[in-house]
C-alpha cells in the first residue's frame, strides 16, 4: 500500500506527467522500429543498420530519462534492452528469432511497467522482468563475433573522428567490397540544414552515409563546409555526377589509391568484452596532427535538437509582437512625414527603410511560428494507445486508422486538443462501435474502425474523427431533449438541428454508465474547448453507417493578421483567416424572417448580427453607411454589420483580465501601434451562437 501511495503522490506532479508522456512517445517509436525490424527479417531482408541504431538511441534515451526520474525498474529494463541492441548494431550478434523475441518481450514489459506507473503502482522489477533480464545477461555473455582486426587503409584523421559504431559500419562496407569516398560540400548558413538533408538523401540512394565530418580549412563567410564519408559501389567520378557535384568534390578516402580496399576476412569468434553504451570518439593514435589540418573529431555534432520551454517561445513571440506594433507606428509616422511638404523626402527615405525592416520582421515572425509548430502525431499516438487498451479490456474489436499525423499546429493548441479528442474517440469506441456479433449480423466487418484524419485547409487545420458504427438515433435525441425541457414537444426540428442538440449540456442518449465514457455526456465540453481555441466543431451521422465529428482550428493563436473594424466609437480586430469577404451594405439585402435578420448574399440567406447590438454599444444613426463582414469557420457563415472598415494589420492576441474576460465573443485584446488597445473578436463563438439561434447548422438557405 505504501508503494501505491508513493506512486499516487508522484503521479500528481507535473514532472511525473511529463516523464510518462515522453517515455510513452519513446516507447511508441521503438514499437514501430521493432515492427519494421521484425517485418524485414520475415521477408529475409538484411536488417537496416540505421534502423537498429535508431532503436539503440531510443533505448538509451529511455534509460537516461527513467534513471533521472528514479524509475529504477524501467531504467534497468531499458539498460538491458540497450545491451541487446548494442551487440546487434556493432555486428557482434545476428538478428535472429532469439534476438527478436528478447527485444519484443523487453518492449512489452516496459510498456506494462509504464501502465502500472500510470495506475500509481510500485515501479520495481517484476518477476517476469527479472526472468527476462537473466536471459538477456546469458545472451550477452555468449561469444561474440569479433570485428576484423586488419588495419584500415584510410586517412588517419578520418579514422580518429569515427565512433565505434561508424567504424563498424566502415569495416562492414569494406568487407562487402564497397568503395569509401569523401564527399565535400558547402552550403549557405541559412540553407545548411536543407542542403545537408538533400545531399544525405541523395547519397543514401546509392549507398550508405557512414559519418558527417567538418572539412579541413576555413569556410568562406556565411558558408559552412563539411564532408560526408560515404560507402558505395560507384567510382568517385560517377558518384560526383549522380550528386551533381564537381569531380574534385568527391575523392577516395583510401591513402594513395582510388581502388576499393581488399575484402576483410569473415568475422571470427572472440570473447565478449564490455563496451560503453554510447558512441565515444576514438582517442587519436598520434597526438601530432599535420600542420594546418583541422582536427576532424573536434567538431562532431553532439545533438540535432534542443528542448525549449514553451514559455520562452511565448516571450520571444511577445517580443516579435511588440516589434510588429512599433513597425506599424513607424509606418504611420512615415505617412505623416510624406504628407508634409517640409518632411516629404525624409518620409520617403523612412518608408524605404521600413520596407526592409518589414521583410526581416516577416522572416523572424515566420521562423518563431515554425519553431512553435508540432505535428499532431504525438496526440494521435496517445489515442492509438487508448484504443489498444480499450480493445484489450473489452470484447470489442476496434482499430484506429490514422491519416495526416504529420499535419502541424501550434504547440499550445496541440496540448489543449488531447482532452476533446480523447473524449470523442472514447465515445466512438463505447457508444458507436457495435460488438463483433452485432456488426456481423448487420453485414459489417467484425472489426470496427475509427478514422482520425487531419489536413490543412488555408490557414486552418481540419481534424475529423469518423467511425463506422451504429450512428446517432435522432429520434432518441429528440425524446431526451423533450424530457429535459430543451425543446417543446410540438416544436419542428430538422435532422441537422437535432444533431446539434448532442452538444447541449447534459444531454445523453445512454442510460447506463460505462467505465469507458461514462454516460456519454461531455460533447458540450468538447465544443467549449474547441471554441476556446478559436475553432468550431460539427457533427454528422447516418443511422447504421456511422458518425463524423469535424473540428476546424486555426494553425496558430500567436501573431495573426486582422481586419480592424469600427462600431459606434469602438474598434475591434477580426482574425483575417475567418473573413470570407467584405461588402458595402445595401439596405435591400437585409431581410427579416421569424423576427430574425438575414443577409441576402447573392441569393443565399446568412444569419446576420449587428456588432453594435451584440455588445450593446449603442444605437446606430439612421442613414449611416454600413458594411457587412462575412465571417466563416468551416462550412458555417455569418454576416456581421459594422460601421467602419479601417484596414488590415498584424496583431498579437493577449489575454484580458477583469469582468470583460467572461464576455462571450471576445478572444482577447491587442495594441495597434497608435497607442490604442482594441478587443479581438472570437469568431468561432459568434458563429456558434448565430447557428444556435438560427437553428440552421450554418448552412445557407436559398431565397426565393
Amino acid at each position: 500500500m505504501a508503494a501505491r501511495r508513493k506512486g499516487g503522490d508522484r503521479r500528481r506532479t507535473k514532472a511525473y506527467r511529463e516523464f510518462v508522456s515522453e517515455a510513452e512517445e519513446i516507447l511508441d517509436r521503438m514499437r514501430g522500429e521493432l515492427a519494421d525490424l521484425a517485418d524485414g527479417r520475415g521477408r529475409g531482408a538484411e536488417p537496416d543498420p540505421e534502423l537498429v541504431n535508431r532503436m539503440f538511441r531510443s533505448a538509451h534515451s529511455l534509460k537516461g530519462l527513467s534513471g533521472m526520474f528514479g524509475i529504477d525498474g524501467i531504467s534497468e529494463l531499458s539498460h538491458h534492452l540497450e545491451d541487446v541492441l548494442d551487440r546487434l548494431r556493432l555486428g557482434r550478434a545476428r538478428l535472429d528469432e532469439t534476438a527478436i523475441a528478447l527485444l519484443e518481450e523487453a518492449v512489452a514489459l516496459i510498456g506494462l511497467a509504464l501502465e502500472r506507473l500510470e495506475d500509481g503502482e510500485a515501479t520495481g522489477i517484476s518477476d517476469s522482468a527479472a526472468g527476462l533480464i537473466a536471459r538477456i545477461d546469458a545472451w550477452t555473455a555468449a561469444p561474440t563475433a569479433a570485428e576484423a582486426g586488419a588495419d584500415l587503409d584510410l586517412d588517419p584523421l578520418i579514422l580518429r573522428a569515427l565512433t565505434e559504431y561508424e567504424e563498424h559500419r566502415l569495416r562492414e562496407n569494406l568487407r562487402r567490397g564497397r568503395r569509401i569516398h569523401v564527399v565535400e560540400a558547402s552550403f549557405d548558413i541559412l540553407t545548411f540544414e536543407e542542403g545537408l538533408a538533400e545531399l544525405t538523401s541523395a547519397v543514401r540512394e546509392v549507398g550508405e552515409v557512414l559519418s558527417t565530418l567538418p572539412s579541413p580549412g576555413e569556410s568562406p563567410e556565411s558558408q559552412i563546409r563539411f564532408s560526408l564519408l560515404a560507402a558505395t559501389d560507384l567510382d568517385a567520378d560517377v558518384l560526383a555526377r549522380r550528386l551533381d557535384l564537381r569531380p574534385e568534390a568527391v575523392r577516395s578516402a583510401t591513402r594513395g589509391s582510388a581502388e576499393p580496399a581488399p575484402r576483410a576476412p569473415e568475422p571470427a569468434s572472440a570473447p565478449a568484452h564490455d563496451e560503453p553504451a554510447y558512441d565515444a570518439p576514438r582517442e587519436p593514435a598520434d597526438a601530432d596532427a599535420s600542420d594546418g589540418t583541422l582536427e576532424l573529431g573536434s567538431l562532431k555534432s553532439i545533438s540535432e535538437t534542443v528542448r525549449v520551454d514553451i514559455r520562452k517561445l511565448d516571450e520571444l513571440m511577445n517580443l516579435v509582437g511588440e516589434l510588429v506594433i512599433q513597425r506599424s507606428a513607424l509606418a504611420k509616422l512615415a505617412g505623416s512625414l510624406r504628407r508634409d511638404a517640409g518632411t516629404a523626402r525624409a518620409g520617403a527615405e523612412l518608408e524605404k527603410v521600413l520596407k526592409g525592416l518589414e521583410r526581416k520582421l516577416q522572416e523572424l515572425q515566420a521562423g518563431v511560428l515554425e519553431v512553435r509548430m508540432v505535428p499532431l502525431r504525438q496526440v494521435f499516438e496517445k489515442l492509438s494507445r487508448v484504443v489498444r487498451r480499450l480493445r484489450r479490456d473489452t470484447d470489442k474489436e476496434v482499430r484506429l486508422d490514422i491519416r495526416g499525423a504529420d499535419t502541424e499546429l501550434d504547440k499550445l493548441i496541440v496540448e489543449e486538443l488531447v482532452d476533446p479528442l480523447m473524449h470523442v474517440v472514447r465515445n466512438a469506441f463505447d457508444h458507436a462501435i457495435e460488438p463483433p456479433d452485432e456488426r456481423v449480423a448487420a453485414g459489417k466487418p467484425r472489426e470496427g474502425c475509427i478514422r482520425l484524419e487531419a489536413f490543412q485547409r488555408g490557414n486552418d487545420v481540419v481534424i475529423a474523427a469518423t467511425d463506422d458504427g451504429r450512428g446517432i438515433d435522432v429520434d432518441t435525441v429528440r425524446r431526451r431533449a423533450i424530457e429535459r425541457g430543451m425543446v417543446a414537444e410540438n416544436e419542428e426540428l430538422s435532422r441537422k438541428e437535432l444533431l446539434e442538440l448532442v452538444f447541449a449540456p447534459g444531454l445523453s442518449t445512454r442510460s447506463e454508465v460505462t467505465e469507458t465514457s461514462g454516460r456519454g455526456v461531455g460533447m458540450d465540453v468538447v465544443r467549449a474547448n474547441i471554441t476556446a481555441l478559436g475553432g468550431i466543431v460539427d457533427i454528422d451521422s447516418t443511422p447504421g453507417r456511422g458518425t463524423s465529428v469535424t473540428m476546424t482550428l486555426p494553425i496558430t493563436l500567436a501573431i495573426i493578421q486582422a481586419l480592424i473594424v469600427g462600431a459606434c466609437d469602438q474598434r475591434f480586430a477580426i482574425p483575417l483567416n475567418s473573413v470570407r469577404e467584405t461588402l458595402l451594405l445595401d439596405p435591400s439585402d437585409v431581410q427579416r424572417s421569424d423576427g430574425r435578420e438575414l443577409l441576402n448574399l447573392r441569393g443565399e440567406a446568412l444569419p446576420l448580427r449587428r456588432l453594435a447590438s451584440e455588445f450593446q454599444l449603442g444605437p446606430v444613426e439612421r442613414g449611416q453607411k454600413q458594411y457587412a463582414v462575412v465571417l466563416g469557420i468551416g462550412d458555417a457563415r455569418l454576416g456581421l454589420l459594422v460601421d467602419r472598415l479601417e484596414g488590415q494589420q498584424d496583431v498579437v492576441i493577449k489575454p484580458i483580465q477583469g469582468p470583460i474576460r467572461s464576455v462571450r465573443g471576445i478572444a482577447g485584446a491587442t495594441e495597434l501601434g497608435d497607442s490604442g488597445a482594441v478587443l479581438v473578436l472570437d469568431v468561432s463563438a459568434l458563429v456558434d451562437d448565430a447557428r444556435g439561434r438560427e437553428g440552421q447548422g450554418g448552412a445557407p438557405r436559398r431565397m426565393a
